[in-house]
This record gives C-alpha cells, structure tokens and sequence, in this order.
C-alpha cells in the first residue's frame, strides 16, 4: 500500500489520559489508516499516534511511554510495516511488556516475516478488511470487550489497575536493568577474564573501490547467533550520513560468513557499516564501518563491436562481445539493441552474456534512423551508469539499400554460362546474402540454384536451367528470410533453344576430373 493524503482529523490524546489507544502504522499506509483512526476517534476513543510527539522529548521515550500506558496497541499489518524497523521495535516492545495487542491484517498474514509471525501468533486480530467501517466496528467491539472505556465516560478499576501495574512493573523493569549494568560493570572490572567476554562481529569488504551497481562482497565473522536473532545487518550508506540513514541494508542469516550488497548507481564516498540490531540503528549497536568510493569509470576490458556502420532493414548485425568481467557475468550481464536516444530501460532486443567473449546475431530494425548496441553489466538495473559500452550504427532507408544485379544478356540457351554482377550489397555478405535464379511467378522461397555473396563488388558465375522458359536472377539480403520483403533485386531472363549437350558432356567430364 502507498499514497499520500491530508493530515489526519484526530488530534492525538494526552498520555496522561486514563484509557488510550495506541496506533502503529507504516507511514506510507496513512492514506489508508487515517479514515480508521478518524472511526475510531468518532466513536469517542482516546487515540495516540506519532503526530503526538512533544518536539522536544526524545522521540524513542516517548513512544515507548506511551506504549507503556495505553489501554490497547493496534498495529496495522500491511507489507510496508512488515518491513518497517521502527513498526516491528514497537510491536517487540509491545510484546515484551505484555500490553494487548489487535493485529489488523490489511495485507493479509502472509506479509509477516517469521519472527513477527510467532509473536502475533497468539493474538487474535482483525482480518474482515473488506471496508473501513467493517474494520471500525471490529475494533471498538474490540475495545469494548476489554474495558477500554472512552473519553468522559467513567473509568473501569480494573483499568486503573491494569495502568497502575504496567507503571510498577515497568518501574522494577527500570531498576533490574541499571542493578545488571551495575553488576556487569563490576563483573568484568574486578572479576571478569579478559577472555571472556562476548565480542562484536567484525566485517571486511573486498576492495575499496566499485563500478556502479557492482556487487560488494561482505566477509563476516564471529556472527554470535544472539545477534541474529536480534536482527544484526549490514548496509551501505553515504559517508557523513546518520546512523540509521542507509541505503540498502540484508539481514545476517544463519550459517551466513559473506553477505553480497550492491554499489550505489551515483559517484561518490560511502561505506559499510554493520550493527548488532536492525531495530535500533545507533552508534551503540554499530560494530563498524568500511569506507569505499563508487568511481563510475569503465570496467576492465568489457567492449561490444559490430561489423559495420551501416545496414539494411531487417540485416543481420553481427556483434562481438569481449573481455566482461566474471562478476558482471555471475550478474547476467547483458547486450541489447535500441534506439540511440533512448532510455536504459528500453530496448528493441536483449540478450545475456554467457561467457566473457562471445558473438551474437541481432536483426536491424525495420525503420530507419540511428541506433546503438549497448553492454550492461548487469540485468537487474536498466541505468545509465551500468552502461558499460556502447556502439552506435544507422539503419538505411529502403531506397538508399544500393543491392543491385547486372547479367550480361538477356536470353541463353540450356546450361549456357550467366554472369552476373552483385554491387553495392549491404546485406549480410558471406553470412546470408545470396543470389538465385528462380521462375518467373515462382514464390519467394522458390529457387532452382544460388550462390552465396562473399563481397560488396563481385562477379559471380552461374548456369541457365536446362529448360526453356521465363526465369529471373533474384538478390536476396538473406538466405536464412526468403521471404518477398527480403528481395532486393531482380532480373528476369529467357531460356530458349536446345542444351548443347555435346559441350553439357565436356562440361561434365571435366568437373568431374580426378584431382
């Protein structure tokens, strides 16, 4: 879910207020979620979201008070906040201080990763999501099951009760976890081995410098499995950038010792760095950062090449492909044909490179203009920045394509010697260009006998047909497209009279003269 809508109507509750509801979303969802929270306010429910922060506390205490003294926590579970680190450390909080939750599954469940799942799992929610007054009324029936009372109304003891507790207990909570600093403190000053204590995982990357979107290769150890359960990561973000702010990040699985990130598409310094949680990313939980630049200057020895500069409608472009990186492989790198002015992510045709010099065959647009081949060196970001070499050509138009065939006369007898002449070919020489001699009216792929065009300026021989009739010599630019659009030029001649067979005969016997 996504969009963009005006503030919400609600104005969020005091936090001193006896009986509140406490909302967690993905901000992203708010075009969806505030209609609800608006219900749900209509019906006379305290409400408390983030829009109530006092700008001058700090945000994570204040939240996480006012999650400590809410009557209900309703969390809206779409694939945004299934994602959201902020949503799932709220929801863990939620959980760890038994505060009552009510899902509401706008995504349905599978969105939840597994973690969230077995913690919700106990939890009945709201999945009739079918409209936001279905779900309004769900949830106050909700809230009225469990004693959460509305604003003016008077105030259940057991509420009060419940409050009253939630403050005690997180007042011990507060007190067990300085008692345990204090001891851990003294623990590892006067009684600890050095040896003993638990260190934070380190990292290395393999090189200091990267091509855009080029793939980094992270190398992981002493990744405790504490750690991963909490959601340890690695991530790039700019360099000078707060702690939180990245732009792309994985989590550390089980079993994993080496994580592959991605350079970023722009130019410039950034780094890697790696925290111990996912869900609290502060120079506390940093375990450290590797610095690297994204120089954004050819690759290597990657380079596309093409046989000519000029083709025909339709031709066969021959292009060689040469020294592509084995990491730009393992990415599937990539070579297509497009427009010269288009963007990276159009093409006419796209083909993966398979090995790092390889020839690929690719037709020539029917229009004519200019276009490019382009080597990617990768299939998964169609950028400018991953354009990695390029080769540009033009397509003719049809009647600037100079194929043409001569033939020294116009009628031979049976058998007798043709010569013809083949100028200005463009088309495919010594790869499918041919010359043949077909009947007049005969379809385009019928023919008696060709020979193939091996030059642009040739002479080529060949033989009348044994008999008598109406024919044509036909240039096609490709023996492989024997179709009517394929032909560019033709002749037609006449065969008349009898063969010669005493010079047919000599004609053979020597052809077939042992060598």
């Amino acid at each position: 879910m996504s969009g963009k809508r005006a503030a919400c109507k609600v104005v969020p509750c005091d936090l001193r207020d006896e009986s509140f509801v406490f909302i967690s979303y993905a901000h992203l969802d708010s075009d969806v979620v505030f209609p609800i929270i608006e219900g749900i306010g209509a019906k006379g429910y305290a409400i408390w979201y983030d829009k109530g922060i006092n700008i001058s506390s700090t945000w994570t205490d204040e939240i996480a008070n006012a999650i400590m003294n809410c009557s209900i926590f309703i969390i809206f579970i779409t694939k945004e906040s299934a994602e959201s680190m902020y949503v799932r450390s709220e929801i863990e909080f939620a959980l760890n201080n038994k505060i009552k939750i009510i899902p509401v599954y706008l995504d349905g469940m599978d969105v939840l990763p597994p973690g969230l799942a077995l913690g919700l799992n106990a939890t009945q929610g709201i999945v009739d999501v079918s409209s936001p007054e279905s779900i309004v009324n769900q949830i106050c029936d909700t809230l009225t099951s469990n004693n959460v009372v509305k604003k003016g109304e008077a105030h259940d003891t057991n509420i009060k009760y419940k409050k009253y507790k939630n403050n005690l207990s997180a007042k011990f909570f507060r007190i067990a976890v300085i008692a345990l600093a204090v001891t851990a403190i003294l623990y590892f000053k006067f009684g600890a081995d050095p040896g003993s204590k638990q260190a934070d995982y380190s990292f290395k990357i393999d090189k200091a410098s990267y091509m855009p979107a080029e793939p980094i290769f992270v190398n992981l150890s002493a990744v405790t499995q504490k750690m991963i359960e909490e959601g340890a990561i690695v991530g790039v973000a700019h360099t000078g950038d707060k702690q939180g702010e990245y732009i792309s990040s994985e989590f550390i699985g089980n079993d994993k010792t080496r994580i592959k990130l991605r350079a970023p598409l722009e130019r410039g310094e950034y780094e890697v760095r790696g925290y111990k949680s996912g869900n609290v990313l502060t120079e506390h939980t940093l375990v450290g950062a590797s610095p690297f630049t994204v120089e954004g200057a050819a690759s290597g020895e990657f380079s596309v090449a093409i046989d000519r500069r000029e083709y025909a409608p339709s031709e066969n472009i021959k292009v060689n492909v040469a020294g592509v990186p084995k990491y730009m492989l393992d990415d599937n790198a990539v070579v297509s044909l497009c427009r010269s002015d288009a963007k990276p992510d159009e093409f006419i045709a796209c083909a993966v490179i398979g090995t790092r010099d390889q020839e690929f065959i690719f037709y020539a647009p029917s229009s004519a203009g200019e276009y490019e081949i382009r080597g990617y060196s990768n299939n998964d970001v169609f950028a400018a920045p991953t354009i990695v070499a390029a080769e540009k050509f033009n397509v003719l138009e049809e009647e600037d394509v100079s194929f043409a065939v001569e033939m020294d006369k116009p009628v031979y007898a049976p058998n007798e010697p043709i010569t013809v002449k083949a100028t200005g070919v463009h088309c495919n020489i010594g790869g499918g260009a041919i010359v043949a001699i077909s009947k007049v009216g005969g379809g385009p792929g019928d023919y008696i006998s060709y020979e193939r065009i091996n030059d642009s300026d040739t002479v080529i021989a060949m033989r009348a047909p044994l008999e008598s009739g109406e024919y044509e010599i036909r240039g096609y630019r490709d023996w492989n497209v024997l179709t009517e659009s394929g032909i560019a030029a033709r002749i037609p001649f006449k065969v008349e009279g009898l063969a010669d067979t005493e010079r047919s005969d000599d004609i053979i016997e020597e052809s077939y003269q042992p060598q």
